[in-house]
């Protein structure tokens, strides 16, 4: 009875490309072209010739899963990311949770200019936010939103006050990155009512460096305070990693 040579019947996985070996038609192999690995499969007995170069495959080869420049990252140890481009390669970033905040409210009322504003409490937090003298450690690297808002009189005709959000990337010399001004005038006497308010994103690199205080200057106003409700305040607010 004649045999008859029915070739392969199904693919072989041969493994990493091998330039010594040589390969039949349906055989599968892995290569790595200009840093990008892809699985080929032989569509011509080949002895000697690489599966692709520079992105094209050779004429023995044809593409079974061609790889990519610019994998995805790996997974392991990143459970509750999200992938994120910075315009040449994917990494994984962290959402900022929605307990990263604190409030603050200042305590003793106060008048004239404060360099920088003192007597604060703690009203509000779920993350470990630091005050000492007036100037504030954040927790955590990150891009850090920062409201401040003032409420206060004067019991005279008139009068100016000066907000100033200021920040040090150094622990020493700090800078106005938001300015905010009020004028009071009133001839028919009594209270003047006012209010204050500034809004600064900063991006905190290094929390041993990089701090925040507030100032008021040019003002006699007299600015409300109470630990148990917001009449002269500050809220910090996470809003994502740096």
């Amino acid at each position: 009875m004649a045999t008859l040579d029915l070739g392969k019947i199904k693919q072989v996985w041969r493994g990493t490309y091998n330039n010594s070996t040589a390969y039949v038609v349906d055989d599968l192999v892995a290569y790595t072209d200009s840093g990008i690995s892809s699985t080929y499969i032989c569509v011509a007995n080949s002895t000697g010739n690489a599966p692709s170069s520079s992105g094209t495959a050779h004429a023995s080869w044809n593409y079974v899963a061609k790889g990519v420049s610019d994998p995805i990252p790996s997974q392991s140890g990143n459970s509750g990311k999200f992938l994120t481009s910075n315009g040449s390669a994917t990494s994984w970033g962290v959402v900022a949770s929605d307990t990263d905040f604190a409030q603050w409210r200042v305590n003793t009322l106060f008048s004239g200019a404060a360099d920088p504003i003192t007597n604060w409490t703690q009203s509000t937090n779920n993350c470990t936010f630091t005050e000492s003298s007036g100037i504030f450690t954040f927790p955590s690297t990150g891009y850090w939103r920062i409201h401040m808002h003032l409420y206060g009189y004067y019991n005279s005709d008139s009068d100016n006050s000066e907000l100033h959000i200021m920040r040090t990337t150094n622990n020493s010399s700090y800078t106005t990155k938001c300015h905010s001004y009020t004028s009071l005038n009133n001839d028919d006497g009594g209270n003047l009512y006012t209010t204050l308010e500034g809004d600064l994103v900063f991006d905190v690199t290094d929390t041993s460096t990089h701090k925040i205080k507030f100032k008021i200057a040019n003002t006699g106003i007299y600015w409300a305070a109470d630990a148990n409700r917001n009449d002269t305040y500050a809220i910090f607010m996470k809003l994502g990693d740096t």
